[in-house]
């Protein structure tokens, strides 16, 4: 019995030592895909140096210069891929990462990447049919570097990291050998499965980060293939992708980023993955950042977008650009927060569910923790007055802001969609005014739950006003009747045979004579205000001018305090 237990005993300690030489605050990547996570852009003197000794990268093959060998552990100085890389994906994802985290993390990255491999060649029942061809550039990578399997290369390499941290998520940058496949999302779907297997990991906590190619303001030429990646996490749901967008590419050819590019794909990669830990990107106080590194990463100047409005029924996120010090540009979007004490926000976005104006404030923190912010105006409205605020529900259409017409293509329909649906169910009469009479058949449309379904019509025939009842409107399904619910609105819109509908005012009211509600009203275009008096004030009460000495049709756009009303000059 005493020599059962002992060699009991002799078999659990290899496997309590191994356990035991598992650091858990040691986090591991996996980064596979083709020529962009394999890296393409010459390294430059700030991406050599002062590089944290917490981030390390795992050779998955034998490398010269420098000289490094197959399954040993390095610091993470490119090329950090293959011999035949250079500065790509990984080498600011890493970077990014341990500024992050607190001291006591360190990152590796394991990455098996093939210069214009097809997904299929990570596929581990198709690769041999991606290496008929022995003089293919892909295969030889393959044959040279993964010894003919790089699926199984990245498996064996990432059960050796597991021997000394934990896997917390997979990269991947591939497509452009499979531009616009959408048997491609298939494909990422079973080898991203088969790695979980294989490795014994879960979803839920190795997500998936997979980046868009380089986009056709850049010359790219597969950009297509970003509308097959944008559907990547309807197939996998705990995939993310990695946006491209303010990322140049290198001048050289149609696929490949340059070196700025590689940083800010890298430092996106990083804010993805610190997100889904339920972290901010923002550096840990302590870290300290070389000179060069720190301007890449410290804001200098954040742009205005200027007066902003937007159609009620959808939440917005506004477009902002920020000019960092080292001189490049970004699209920040993701990591904008708002503040306002006139309209709703929350999670970075304006809410859009009701109407509302006044000032919003804009607030960027940089990953050094410096914030920038702005002001600007904005407004939500049921119906504003701007091609931008409306849609096309079929056939073409344009709006000219300045007289207020539709143009609208033969059996065309336009106007305002709210995709999340609006409450107009305060109000009793929808009132829609002309300029003058139309003569293209024109009728006004109103859609429950969506644009897709059937809905409300009414004739204007010769009308130029327009009531319409918002606890009549009726319609019909499959030959019974029903009556529009006005507490959720998804579109008003107008149909024609095809011609012009000059608007002179749409809006919503309470008074039986229609004129709009005095209280509170919003008022489109200048209708009501012509025989107004008194002064004009805006949004923070300043006195702006007085109507009898300053005609309405000088004032600029914009939205006004006349008389104690709210008031919207276009």
């Amino acid at each position: 019995m005493k020599r059962i237990i002992l060699f009991t005993c002799l078999l659990v300690i290899p496997f309590m030592q191994s356990v035991a030489d598992v650091d858990p605050n040691f986090y591991i990547y996996l980064c596979f895909g083709q020529s962009n996570m394999e890296g393409n852009a010459q390294a430059e003197n700030m991406d050599k140096a002062n590089i944290d000794s917490r981030f390390r990268m795992l050779a998955t093959t034998d490398f010269t210069n420098p000289r490094r060998s197959l399954g040993q552990w390095y610091a993470a100085q490119p090329p950090i891929v293959n011999p035949v890389g250079s500065l790509g994906m990984a080498d600011y994802f890493g970077r990014t990462m341990v500024a992050a985290l607190p001291a006591e993390v360190r990152v590796g990255v394991v990455a098996v990447a093939i210069g214009g491999c097809a997904i299929e060649m990570f596929d581990k029942d198709k690769y041999k049919s991606q290496m008929t061809d022995p003089g293919n550039w892909s295969t030889q990578l393959a044959n040279n570097y993964y010894g003919g399997n790089p699926y199984q290369r990245l498996i064996d390499m990432a059960r050796k990291a597991q021997e000394v941290g934990v896997i917390k998520g997979i990269l991947l940058h591939q497509g452009e050998s499979n531009n616009g496949q959408q048997a491609w999302l298939q494909e990422v779907k079973k080898i991203y499965n088969n790695m979980l297997t294989d490795l014994g990991l879960s979803a839920d906590s190795v997500p998936l980060f997979a980046g868009e190619t380089l986009r056709q303001e850049y010359g790219g030429a597969c950009w297509g293939h970003n509308s097959v990646i944008a559907q990547l996490p309807s197939v996998i749901p705990t995939a993310h992708v990695i946006h491209s967008n303010d990322c140049e590419g290198n001048g050289k050819d149609p696929w490949h980023f340059c070196a700025m590019g590689y940083r800010i794909m890298g430092k996106r990669y990083a804010f993805e993955a610190l997100r889904t830990m339920g972290l901010p990107p923002v550096a840990e106080p302590d870290y300290k950042f070389g000179s060069a590194h720190k301007r890449f990463y410290m804001t200098k100047k954040m742009d205005n977008p200027g007066d902003t409005v937007m159609t009620c029924g959808k939440n917005l996120s506004i477009p902002f650009k920020v000019t960092f010090q080292d001189g490049h540009t970004e699209d920040v979007t993701p990591w904008i927060q708002f503040r306002s004490e006139d309209i709703p926000t929350a999670d970075g976005q304006l809410l859009g569910n009701e109407e509302a104006a006044g000032s919003v404030e804009a607030i960027y923190t940089d990953f050094t923790g410096k914030r920038d912010s702005v002001a600007f105006n904005a407004e939500i409205r049921y119906f504003p007055f701007s091609q931008k605020g409306m849609s096309s529900l079929s056939g073409t259409f344009t709006f000219d802001e300045e007289t207020s017409t539709f143009t609208i293509s033969k059996g065309g329909e336009a106007g305002w969609v709210y995709e999340n649906g609006v409450d107009m169910s305060a109000y009793k009469y929808l009132v829609i005014k002309l300029r003058e009479k139309q003569t293209c058949g024109a009728r006004v449309k109103v859609y429950p739950q969506n644009v897709q379904t059937s809905g409300y019509s009414n004739s204007i025939t010769s009308r130029t006003t327009i009531s319409i009842p918002l606890d009549k409107m009726r319609y019909s399904v499959n030959g019974s009747t029903k009556t529009i619910d006005p507490s959720n609105i998804h579109a008003i819109s107008f149909w024609c045979n095809g011609g012009d509908i000059a608007i002179q005012d749409i809006y919503l009211t309470n008074n039986e004579d229609l004129s709009p509600t005095s209280i509170g009203e919003i008022k489109n275009g200048v209708y009501g205000m012509e025989n107004e008096a008194g002064n004009v004030y805006d949004l923070s009460g300043r006195k702006i001018v007085q109507l009898s000495d300053y005609p309405i049709a000088k004032l600029k756009p914009g939205l006004y305090i006349v008389n104690g009303k709210l008031v919207q000059k276009r």
